[in-house]
């Protein structure tokens, strides 16, 4: 604990997914406190027609969402 998930459609290379995963873990472990030894990331790509389900299922309308993405179509990002 915690487990952080990122969900992206895909196109970062897997370079740049571990790293991101890596400064995550260390924002959330100098934030929250955790140790780091507690603390996973995994990364979920989605094809970009994919992607309508899952800001619909995990951002649209949630309250638990504290940064909202700057469009509201997930079709145009618009």
């Amino acid at each position: 604990m915690p487990h952080i998930v990122i969900k992206a459609v895909e196109g970062a290379t897997e370079r740049q997914i571990e790293e991101a995963a890596i400064q995550i873990a260390d924002v959330i472990h100098k934030t929250l406190g955790k140790p780091a030894k507690y603390i996973s990331v995994s990364y979920e790509g989605y094809a970009f027609g994919e992607w309508e389900g899952v800001y619909n299922e995990f951002v649209k309308d949630k309250d638990n969402v504290f940064v909202k993405p700057g469009y509201t179509n997930p079709k145009t990002f618009s």
